[in-house]
């Protein structure tokens, strides 16, 4: 029986929906990954403008924000469900043209790059390729 129940748990925390984050998650994920790669201000003063240029330190502060967020993981990559579920809701119709739109953007990293690459290669199109709807889903709620 525990045996039992312990499968279940294990089950429902495996198809346990994700919870989309707002602009306060945001902020705060920012904040730590900042923090935790000492990231200098003129950086921090462009990832605010939406500006992330071709560097360790910006690839590594993605890698992060990005893991925090639950959508990229060292292990797996980027978790496409999370993505579309984030920038159109939970409850949102699935979208196959969409989801693929943001599959394009992913890979398994089949050239080997680094973690903090890997992140920012793929969070680089997604950022190009949804910018206005990755913007409008994270802007002050008015």
């Amino acid at each position: 029986m525990k045996v039992f129940v312990a499968i279940c748990v294990l089950v429902g925390l495996a198809s346990a929906d994700y919870v989309v984050k707002n602009r306060h998650d945001m902020l705060t994920y920012r904040e730590e990954c900042v923090k935790e790669l000492a990231v200098p201000v003129d950086l921090v003063e462009k990832y605010q403008k939406w500006e992330y240029p071709n560097d360790e330190k910006t690839q590594c502060y993605i890698k992060c924000v990005f893991t925090k967020w639950g959508l990229f993981d060292a292990q797996s990559g980027f978790n496409v469900e999370h993505i579309h579920q984030q920038l159109v809701g939970n409850h949102a119709d699935h979208n196959e043209a969409f989801h693929a739109t943001l599959a394009a953007c992913v890979d398994k990293n089949e050239q080997k790059s680094s973690d903090c690459e890997w992140a920012y290669r793929g969070a680089t199109c997604l950022l190009r390729e949804n910018a206005a709807l990755i913007q409008k889903s994270l802007a002050p709620k008015v």
